[in-house]
């Protein structure tokens, strides 16, 4: 399988998830794309998570009230969105991405997941 490079501007959370997919399955055009948008995700996240290191979790409101720090939202927005992506991948199961590494071929983990959903082997 060629080695799809990573698109420029990822951080290291990104390429992480970038290499992690695009080594284990081959996708299509459409699917790289959403596979990009998880990746910028993952960066996003892991800077969010760096800024919330030692910030409090509660901050003054307009109105001096405690309120959630903006940025733990943020976060969880783009959690959501990451899972979104990634569902939309439609990968094949944990078990199947074992036995993926064990030595199978990703266009085996394809079909799998094609049959498992009732597509048509060449969708």
């Amino acid at each position: 399988m060629a080695d799809v490079p990573c698109p420029k501007g990822l951080d290291a959370a990104g390429r992480v998830l970038w290499r992690r997919i695009s080594r284990a399955y081959e996708l299509r055009a459409d699917e790289l794309t959403v596979l990009e948008q998880a990746s910028r995700s993952a960066d996003t996240i892991a800077r969010l998570d760096a800024a919330l290191v030692g910030a409090p979790l509660t901050v003054p409101g307009s109105a001096g009230q405690l309120r959630e720090h903006p940025l733990i939202a943020e976060v969880r927005q783009q959690r959501v969105l990451i899972a979104r992506l990634l569902h939309q991948l439609r990968l094949p199961e944990a078990d199947d991405l074992a036995r993926l590494h064990a030595g199978e071929r990703s266009t085996k983990a394809r079909k799998a997941a094609r049959a498992r959903w009732g597509e048509p082997s060449g969708a």
